[in-house]
């Protein structure tokens, strides 16, 4: 997953840059962080969600407290 976010940050700002340049370079090139991070964030909502449509509503992440506590309670001095 952290290879998509600066992915889609690169991919928003080179298609802001595209779309804004007929407007002139300097409004192109200063849209590309804001634009950049938008697509950014739009992909991190939608890998949210998807995630959360996968567990289910009523899923408890409780799998990993167990593993804990039966690791401690194996461990001996």
């Amino acid at each position: 997953m952290a290879i998509i976010y600066p992915v889609m940050a690169l991919v928003g700002g080179f298609a802001s840059c595209v779309l804004l340049w007929p407007y002139g370079a300097t409004v192109a090139l200063l849209s590309m962080p804001f634009a950049g991070s938008l697509l950014a964030l739009a992909a991190a909502v939608l890998i949210y969600r998807r995630d959360q449509g996968e567990r289910g509503a009523g899923h408890q992440p409780t799998v990993g407290i167990d593993r804990t506590r039966k690791l401690r309670v194996t461990e001996s001095r």
